[in-house]
């Protein structure tokens, strides 16, 4: 079986997804940030506005395409033959606690518990994680 290079950088990723709150809550972060930042002394509000939303998505360009990439991959597998139990697994897994450190063997008691919950055995539910983590690193350019 071939090694997931990725996986803990995916895995990172579809937390921070949760963490943030989706795309859309993530945007409005970052608006509520530009808002705040216009203050700093360029004397027209709109070029400050836009000096400002350029230094915070430079700075924050890496975190915003991860997000773009775990949405459109939560799209596509929702689409998917099986992609609400899908979707179900990833957020039983990746997104509870997702504000925690995971301890180890963590990840396993959570797929655990998924496969309780969820019509699909345990071997089901690490072949979903590995097919969103594939798509996420297609979705993001990554190389796997």
């Amino acid at each position: 079986m071939k090694k997931d290079h990725i996986r803990d950088y995916a895995t990172e990723a579809f937390r921070f997804y949760a963490k943030s709150g989706g795309k859309e809550s993530y945007i409005k972060y970052l608006m509520d940030d530009i808002i705040k930042s216009k203050g700093n002394g360029v004397c027209n509000p709109t070029e400050s506005t836009l000096i400002s939303k350029e230094k915070i998505m430079e700075t924050r360009a890496a975190e915003f395409a991860d997000i773009e990439a775990v949405d459109r991959v939560l799209a596509i597998l929702v689409k998917s033959y099986q992609g609400n139990y899908i979707r179900k697994a990833i957020e039983m897994v990746y997104f509870k606690d997702c504000w925690k450190n995971t301890e180890k063997g963590e990840i396993s008691k959570r797929i655990h518990y998924a496969e309780i919950h969820i019509p699909a055995s345990e071997r089901q539910i690490y072949r979903w994680l590995k097919r969103a983590r594939i798509l996420f690193a297609e979705e993001r350019g990554l190389r796997f």
